[in-house]
Parts: C-alpha cells; structure tokens; sequence
C-alpha cells in the first residue's frame, strides 16, 4: 500500500469510525490511549503495593491520577536509576496490537461486540486471555503483549458499542472477564431495542422498557441496506448503511461527535477502568512477577548467550562460565539484574535447546553443564541458534554469540537479518581468533570460509548494533566485561557510523547533553590514530590506559574509549586516522531515550495507523510514529527533529514532525523519501539547559521495493493443521522472487507457490501451510517469517506473524478452596507486641479442569509453604504470619489461566475458636441482583495495613469474629 501524505493521513483520522479512535484524534480518546493510560495506573497500583530493590513504595495519592507518566513513575519509584524506555516500548506493543484489529478483524462483528455479540465477544474474550496467561507463563512476553492488545480492543469497544452506560453504569461490568460468570440479560433476538433517532445526535433512542429491565444489547453494523433486524439498534455513522433502516440512528459512543457522542466521555472512562482490571486478572493469573517482565518493568531485557559447544570450544567456554557467574553475582538484586536469562548451545549436526529462566543460580548451573565435545569440519550451525535465541528473547535483548567458527547455515542470513530489524535486538559476536588455523588440512578452503565467516558475522552485527570481535583466547575473559556495559539500565546509542581510509573528512562530532552519564566510545578495527577533543578544546591522544579525558583498553581490534565522570555536556570531536575500514559506536545511560515504528493508514470503516509488514519502501513517503521517554524530567527540554542518517553518520532525510496524537510523548513524523540504501534514525533535541541531545536507533534500517504481508488468525489448536496467507506486491519493478518459509518450532510444512514473477505494482498471493503436533504445550509461540529473496534487483522482503498454540480442552472452572482450622490468635489490644504472637492457617485448593499451575500468597507477610501437586488437581496450603500482619489472600490459578482465592484472617484471642464448617466455602455461583462489581468489591476487600507504624490491626478489626475463606464469587449482573 502507497503511504499516503501527511494531508491524506489527516484527513483518514478525522474520518467517522466503528469504534473508538484507534491511534490519534482531537475528537476525544482513543484506543491507544485507553490502552497506555490503564497500563498507567496498575502500574501506579504495583508500586504502591511492591517495593522497588531499595525496600520502598509510592505512598498512595504520591501522584495524581490525571498527571501519570511513565516518566514520573519511575522517577518516583526508582529515583531515576531506571530508564522507562523498555516500559514505554512494551504499552505501545499492546497499543499497537489493539490497533491492528481494526485493520485484520474490521468486519467480524464478535472483534467489536457489534450487531449483539455478546456472548461471542466475551467467548474471544475469554480464548485471548487464556492465551496471555500461558504466552507469558511460558515467558513468551512479546507474543503476550500482541494478544494482549487484541483482547483489549474487543473489551474496550464492549463500552462504546453496546448499551451499557445507557443503562446507568458507572462502573465495568467485570463478568466479561470472568468464565462463569454470565455477562448480563441480553436481548431476545425478535426483540426491539431502539426507535428511531430524530436528529443526528440521538439521545433517548434506546427502548424504556430496555432500561427499565437492564437488557444488554449492542448497535448492529453492515454495509448492507438489510444487515439487521427491524427495531434493533444500530452502530451509526456514515460507513454504517443499517441506521437507515428501522429503527434510524445509533447509539456509539466512539468519538464526541458520534451517536451518542454525548456519552463518549463516560464510556471511555469505565473502559479505562475494565482495562485496569483486566490488566489486574492477568496479574493474578501470573503473579508479580511475571506480570512486571510482561510490561518490561522492573529490569533490562533478557541477557541471551548463544554458545559453540564443539571440541575446540573447550577453554573457551571455561572463560565464559567464569566470568558469567561473576556478572550474574554482581547484578543480583541491583536495577540492573537482567529480567531472564536465555542459553541456545550450538554445534554440528545440532543446535539448541533453549533453556529460559529467572533464576540466576539455574543459569549459573545451565552455564556451568556446558561441555566441548565433538565437532569436525569448520563450520558450525550459528544461525540456526541465533535464530531461536532472536525469537525466545524479548525485544532490545542483548545476544552474545561464542564461536571459533564460521556459520555452515548461512542460507538463514536473511531470516537473522528480518528478526534482528522486528526485535531491535542488538548481537555481539565473540570470536576467538582460531579463524586463522587449519583444519584437516585444507588451508585455502578453511582461509576462505573464515574470511567469509568474519565478514557474515561483522554485517549481522552491524545491522543490530553490536560489535564483531576477534579476540585471543587470552584476552576474552576481560572482554567479557562489554557483557557488563549491555546490561546496564537506561542504555542508550547516541551515534553509530562505519568509515573507510578514503572517506573525505574523517572527524567524527558527537554530542552529549547532561542526562548522560558513563559514555563509552567503540572503536572497532583499530584505526592507527585517534585523537578526542571535549568541548573546552581540550584534547587527548587515545593510547591504552589512562588519559586526561578517558581511559582506553584494547581487546583484538576492539578499543573501549570510558570518558571520564561527570561528562561535560557539549560537542565533542573524535578526530580519526586509519588504512582501513572502521566501526564507531557510542553508548551512554540516559532517561532520554526513543523508539519508533514506520506505520502505514489502513482505510475502511475503521481507519487508523499500524506499523508496516517488513521493510518500508524506497523513494516513497513515510511516515513514522516516534515515542520519546524522559523528558519531562528534565525542565524545558524538547524534541527539535527527527533525521535519518546513512551508515556514515550523513543525514539523508529530514522529517517533519507534528503531535497529532493525544499523548505528550508521542509524535508523526512524515518523510518525503526513504532513502534506497540502509541507515539508522536519529533523534535530535535540546537538553533545557541549551545543550543538544542526539539518540539513534542502534538497528539498521533497510528498504525494498517489494511489500509482504502474512495474514493470519493469532491462536491455533495443538494437534491440529492450520495456514497463514501472504501477499507480494512490487512497487515499480517486475521482481522474479524466491519464497521462503520458516518457523522457529518446526511446525511449516509447505508453501505455494515457492516463487514468483510479480510485474511493476502487481501483487501475488499464496499459502503456507503447518502443523502442530498434539504434544505442544499450550501458550507456546510460534514466530513465522516469510522471505522474498529477488536475486536479479538485490530486493528481499519479509513478513513475521506470531501464533499462539491452544489446547484444544476449554476450562472455564477457576479452583476451589477449602480452609482447615486454624492455630493460633491474635492479641486484641493495639497496644500488644503484635510482632511476639503468630498465627497459622491451612487451605486445600482444588481444580476438576486443567490443573492447577500455582499457588501464592498476596498481601501480609508470612510464609507459605505448599504440598507437592496432587495429580494437579489439588494442593494443601500452610500459611504462617506474625499478628502484626493478621490477613491474607492466597491466589489459586491453574492452567487455563483460571483464578480462585481466599481472604483468611486471624480472630482475636478473646474470640472462640471459629467452626471448620463455618469456613468452608461455597463454590455455587451467587445470583445477586445487585451490579457486579459492588457486590464483587464487598466480598474481596484486600487486607491492608492501616497502620503507618508497621500494620497493627485498626480497631475496626477487632470485631472481626472469625476466620474466612471467601472465592470471589462470579456474579450475574441482571436479572
């Protein structure tokens, strides 16, 4: 698809929509911003409850509601020790995913709870958030985040597209999420809901009687003249044909201007608020823990090793073990422990599997069982590993790949390059210099394959943004120490170009601002003479050691160029004399930091933005959707322009930039041209205290004059075959093509055709097809690439869809639980040594469906220790907690992502000893008329600590006659 001009773009925005606004809209919220802002808060609500690596909490109301930033919640929460980025990065994944319904789903009325749906939209509903359990269970974060966002966009237009805040509700109707729970009395398919509108802005249209009696029901939605039954209410709006007939109008809330436009407000403040809570259910489902790695939270990004494992790896990988027991050891509990650690060992004939976790001593014990062994011929199958290292890390990773070898599988170059550009992961390759030794005795055919070994290596990595090093077997433990550097929070490139001896002007200028600290300058290939200027004018020679300005090790032909502490903010120089090509990359840690997506306008009845398939086009415009993190940290700083620069630091387009959006943080940014060779972008800012601050992308971009798109539903059943579809087009020149597809678990079976001839702005669509073997766990992941390799015109193209494996048994039943009695009371006076006394609970939780995955404790803070699963089925509990502390809630999921709970209390002393049977719980589901999430809230007052001192009981509490187990019950809305 042409991307169309700014002007065009505009015009798409503004236009009448199905649902709320996807992307950017002066005429009220949108979907990303629903989306951002819930994220926001159980945010918010996450650091009031944890405490962050120094033992603290936001205090409550620390921050207003209407004032949340990223920014200004990690700024509160960490004291700036932790950049936002990767936070940010992940709510514009889920925004960006919740978009893309409008574009994949646009007619499927049960994606948008139209023409009443609604039991069908709660049922995707429910499919989707089964499916965000196990991806992230299964720590597949990314795909997680992307069903995530569809499941969000179908929940938030249940609010703008039915009848619901008609009826009087203030508050989400929380069944939606919940399995059993029946999502309100619905309107019988013969009977009428709304009369008709008798002007533009129908207020009153929907029934009496419907109000009266609570009925759900949902505007209808066609494109046709006869879409719906007579009576019924429709969508409205110009795209939506079925408000002309009877009964005339609609009754959406997407925008101000829309139907009921006068209820947009409203409607997206209780969506808001069912995001929330829907953010809160996966947080149960999952745990704390999980749930801050889903939203890249609390750490970097995973730490990934891909690692040679044959014979002559041996005393190789003994460095690698020492020095990697010696980071995780010095990360441990710091802002900067990686979030999880990822080992894909490779060799010849085989590679992986991946081993994944959070638990640094198992990867410490995963490193430590690593042995050389066998090997033979030169080459190994290091892409093959690296490919399933890119797709089990989460974006921005930072892979470090340990090889003496060149790669036997160079046939996936590509495949590599089309995951580096998706993830924006950056890759170091590690050589050790025994490229330069023969084997078997074929000198020339070994010289050949490592010259071409090394140039392979040296390309991937550049286009991610690391380095290619070769190293001696001695000096590779020291420089393992650039593994220290990656993983530091809030890291950030500021410039990254590739220079040759015949370059004209060889003085590199750079510029640091005063968000910056520990700046470290690679220099790769050893230039014979480097000279740096700071911005007084003062200069220093680049020799290894210590200098005036820096200190320089060198390790092969990497020079790591530290400046020293404070940075003085400026222009620098970096004057530079070699024989030879070289690679300049500068780092720093900063809050002020970016990301982007190139991003097309998709027309239809709900136009929007997403990010584009694969690479944009050259020649064409563009247009890109930039988020800055960080600035409001700093008084009046601001972005001043967004450039895209060639692989020489050469700035080859200039954007224009525009806030169209909502969000503060968030900007368009159009571009006459993409440029036909690769560069990087770079944005340009001032700090507030007039300083320049420059950011670039540490990936590689590149263009391509054909266009691949894979379409495909996101969750397939295990034991089952599925297919995906794609489309070809060329934008200008007729293209011969090569089609190729892989997948990271096997699954592929075919695909048609296998080739292709596609004439100047002729498109070509074909099938893959695959197969998911009846053994695969649920929530597994599974990461597509289709390529177009055009050798004649030098084109390659891709497109990646990512799917989720379900299992093909639904379980809608959460687990049960049973409290035994329980030893111990507590002192009812406020003036006792609470923290003197104990008490001590015991709970059976059970599960007839999937099983249970775990239990945990939420609130006080005591110890819980659980029995051995039995079967899965059931598990005994035993929490012990001091009085100070005297309530908890103990959180049951299983695997199905189903969630069950009790809240248990300790009783004063001077109570008597509660029955068993007055605990025991009833699994019946309550029919109360009563709105759900009042009656929900009654029941599952979480305990807190009333006291500021330390948690003694409130006085309140000493009413409080007996302990108790309480299931949150599933609640029927109406009656």
């Amino acid at each position: 698809m042409k991307v169309l001009s700014a002007g065009i773009l505009l015009l798409l925005l503004t236009r009448d929509v199905l649902n709320f606004k996807p992307n950017t809209s002066k005429d009220g919220v949108t979907h990303r911003d629903i989306t951002k802002r819930a994220a926001l808060r159980i945010t918010y609500r996450i650091f009031q409850q944890i405490p962050n690596f120094e033992g603290r909490v936001l205090p409550p109301n620390s921050i207003p509601i209407a004032e949340l930033s990223a920014e200004k919640l990690f700024q509160s929460y960490y004291r700036g020790t932790t950049s936002p980025s990767k936070f940010s990065q992940a709510m514009d994944e889920i925004a960006n995913a919740n978009v893309f319904v409008d574009r994949r789903y646009t007619f499927t009325s049960e994606r948008h709870f139209d023409s009443e749906k609604l039991v069908e939209g709660k049922a995707k509903i429910l499919e989707l958030q089964t499916s965000v359990v196990q991806n992230i269970e299964r720590e597949n974060f990314r795909t997680a985040r992307k069903n995530m966002g569809h499941l969000l966009h179908t929940l938030q237009d249940f609010y703008s597209h039915s009848n619901w805040v008609e009826l009087g509700f203030t508050t989400p109707n929380s069944n939606i999420i919940k399995p059993d729970a029946d999502i309100g009395t619905r309107a019988a398919k013969d009977q009428m809901t709304c009369s008709a509108c008798s002007t533009s802005v129908c207020r009153n249209n929907v029934l009496d009687n419907i109000i009266a009696e609570r009925i759900l029901t949902t505007g209808y939605f066609s494109i046709l003249p006869f879409g719906k039954p007579k009576g019924k209410c429709s969508h409205g709006g110009l795209s939506d044909v079925s408000s002309l007939r009877d009964a005339q109008g609609g009754i959406n809330k997407d925008t101000r201007k829309s139907s009921h436009g006068y209820l947009h407000q409203q409607a997206a403040e209780i969506a808001i608020d069912a995001t929330e809570e829907e953010y809160g259910q996966i947080r149960d489902a999952v745990g704390d823990k999980l749930f801050l790695r889903f939203l890249n939270i609390d750490s970097p990004s995973a730490l990934t090793f891909v690692i040679d494992t044959t014979g002559s790896m041996g005393d190789d990988i003994i460095a690698v073990k020492e020095r990697t027991v010696s980071i995780i050891d010095s990360k441990r509990g710091t802002p900067e422990e990686p979030s999880s650690y990822v080992l894909v060992p490779f060799s010849d004939p085989g590679f992986g599997p991946v081993f994944k976790t959070n638990d640094p001593d198992h990867f410490k014990q995963l490193i430590s069982s690593l042995n050389a062994e066998g090997g033979g011929d030169a080459p190994e199958l290091c892409l093959s590993g690296l490919q399933l290292a890119l797709t089990s890390s989460g974006i921005n990773s930072q892979i470090f790949v340990f090889t003496d070898a060149p790669a036997k599988d160079i046939h996936l170059r590509n495949t590599i390059l089309a995951l580096i550009e998706q993830t924006q992961s950056r890759v170091h390759f590690l050589l050790t210099r025994v490229f330069t030794r023969r084997r078997r005795g074929i000198r020339t055919r070994w010289k050949r394959e490592a010259e071409t070994g090394v140039q392979l290596y040296r390309r991937l990595a550049r286009a991610s943004g690391g380095d290619a090093v070769m190293v001696s077997r001695n000096e590779l433990f020291s420089l393992t120490s650039i593994i220290d550097e990656s993983t530091s929070v809030a890291l950030v490139t500021l410039l990254q170009i590739t220079m040759n001896s015949s370059s004209p002007d060889n003085n590199i200028t750079f510029h640091l601002d005063v968000s910056l600290l520990n700046v470290t300058i690679h220099l790769l290939d050893n230039p014979t003479s480097i000279t740096l200027k700071n911005p007084n004018g003062e200069s220093m020679r680049v020799l290894n050691g210590f200098g005036t300005l820096a200190t320089t090790e060198i390790f092969g032909n990497l020079q790591l160029i530290r400046l020293h502490d404070p940075i003085k903010p400026g222009k620098w120089e970096l004057e530079i004399s070699s024989t030879t090509e070289y690679s300049v990359r500068i780092t720093g840690q900063s809050m002020i930091d970016f990301s982007y997506n190139f991003v097309e306008p998709f027309e239809g009845p709900h136009p929007g933005l997403i990010p584009i398939s694969g690479r944009p086009s050259p020649g064409r415009n563009a247009t890109l959707m930039v988020t800055v993190t960080g600035l409001s940290i700093y008084p009046n700083s601001s972005v001043t322009g967004l450039v895209l620069v060639d692989i020489r630091g050469r700035t080859s387009q200039i954007g224009t930039l525009s806030n169209e959006t909502e969000s503060a943080d968030t900007y368009l940014v159009t571009m006459e041209a993409v440029p036909r060779d690769s560069f990087y972008v770079q944005l340009r800012g001032q700090d507030g205290i007039g300083n320049v601050f420059q950011r670039q992308s540490s990936a590689l971009v590149s263009s391509s004059t054909s266009t691949l798109k894979v379409t495909g539903d996101e969750i397939v059943l295990s034991g089952q075959e599925f297919n995906v579809t794609f489309t070809l087009a060329s934008e200008g020149l007729a293209l011969n093509c090569t089609l190729n597809l892989r997948d990271d678990q096997n699954f592929a079976q075919s695909i048609s055709p296998t080739s292709a001839t596609v004439g100047g702005n002729e498109t070509v669509e074909g099938t893959a097809y695959f197969s998911v073997p009846n053994t695969t766990a649920p929530g597994t992941a599974v990461t597509i690439t289709i390529e177009a390799s055009c050798p004649d015109t030098g084109n390659f193209n891709y497109g990646i869809l990512e799917v989720t494996v379900r299992n093909q048994v639904e379980d809608l039943r959460p687990p049960t639980c049973l409290v035994t009695p329980l030893d111990g009371a507590c002192p009812q006076s406020p003036a006792a040594n609470c923290s003197e006394e104990t008490w001590r609970a015991e709970a059976v939780f059970r599960d007839s469906g999937t099983g249970l995955a775990r239990v945990y404790s939420r609130g006080g803070n005591g110890s819980l220790e659980m029995g051995a699963l039995a079967g899965n089925a059931s598990a005994g509990v035993n929490y012990t907690a001091s009085c100070c502390f005297p309530a908890v809630e103990l959180v049951g999921v299983d695997r199905a992502g189903n969630i069950g709970r009790c809240v248990l209390r300790a009783w004063p002393s001077s109570t008597a000893h509660p029955s068993s049977t007055a605990r025991q719980t009833s699994t019946a589901r309550q029919t109360s008329t009563a709105h759900p999430s009042s009656t929900a809230s009654e029941m599952s007052t979480t305990p807190q600590n009333s006291s500021p001192s330390g948690g003694h009981w409130s006085q309140s509490r000493h009413y409080i006659a007996m302990a108790s187990c309480l299931v949150l019950a599933l609640l029927t809305p109406f009656q």
